[in-house]
């Protein structure tokens, strides 16, 4: 019973997971890969995210767990060569990734690493030995781990993609509760289903009224 729920947990959306009570995970727990699919895939709706931030390659598929940024393979080697110390990467479609590691990926993206370089008066496209030993990397990094600390003790429902209003955590709730529940599922069944709809009554048509001929006038 307990290996089926974890299963059943672990095919679970954002939105089914706060619906179910379980939006506030460990954050040094494992990400389901359901929910790591689905935040890299919501990212990659940003076309900033769709571009490497160190470089202009496209599609990029790793990202620095540091600073939240997504880069393509070769940059992510020379990140490598820094050292974790400085940026530690992870593949976006392979690793495994924790919840707090994620929700800085999920909180930082290209977008506003980019912005924040550019607020600064430096170039974000400078050479990457020297980008993420300076000043500007080190306040960004400290912007990050604060939303990342308010992230780990709101839960899930800190992520911009987890507020999508009260009707989508309904059916998610739903959902929830049918995947643990075969007769939950049956009657939630029959409350959704469409109701047929009745004819409106039909109102015969009054008879027409006979009225008397007007009599003829005397003489």
């Amino acid at each position: 019973q307990g290996a089926r729920l974890a299963k059943a947990m672990s095919t679970l959306t954002i939105a089914e997971l706060i619906a179910s009570g379980k939006g506030k995970p460990d954050p040094d727990a494992e990400v389901p890969q359901a929910i790591r699919d689905e935040i890299f895939n919501e990212l990659k709706k940003n076309p900033a995210n769709r571009t490497c931030f160190d470089c202009t390659a496209k599609n990029p598929t790793w990202a620095s767990v540091t600073f939240g940024t997504q880069m393509c393979l070769d940059c992510s080697g020379i990140h490598r060569r820094l050292g974790v110390h400085v940026s530690f990467c992870r593949s976006v479609l392979m690793d495994k990734w924790t919840y707090r590691q994620i929700y800085r990926a999920a909180l930082g993206g290209n977008a506003r690493a980019r912005e924040h370089w550019k607020r600064c008066g430096v170039d974000p496209y400078q050479k990457i030995e020297s980008k993420y030993s300076s000043n500007t990397a080190q306040q960004y990094k400290r912007l990050l781990e604060k939303d990342v600390a308010d992230a780990c003790s709101r839960g899930l429902t800190a992520l911009p993609m987890a507020q999508g209003g009260s009707a989508a955590a309904a059916n998610a709730s739903a959902a929830a509760t049918a995947s643990a529940d075969p007769f939950a599922a049956y009657l939630n069944g029959i409350s959704q289903a469409p109701q047929p709809v009745q004819a409106p009554a039909t109102v015969p048509a009054p008879l027409p009224v006979r009225t008397a001929p007007p009599s003829a006038p005397r003489r």
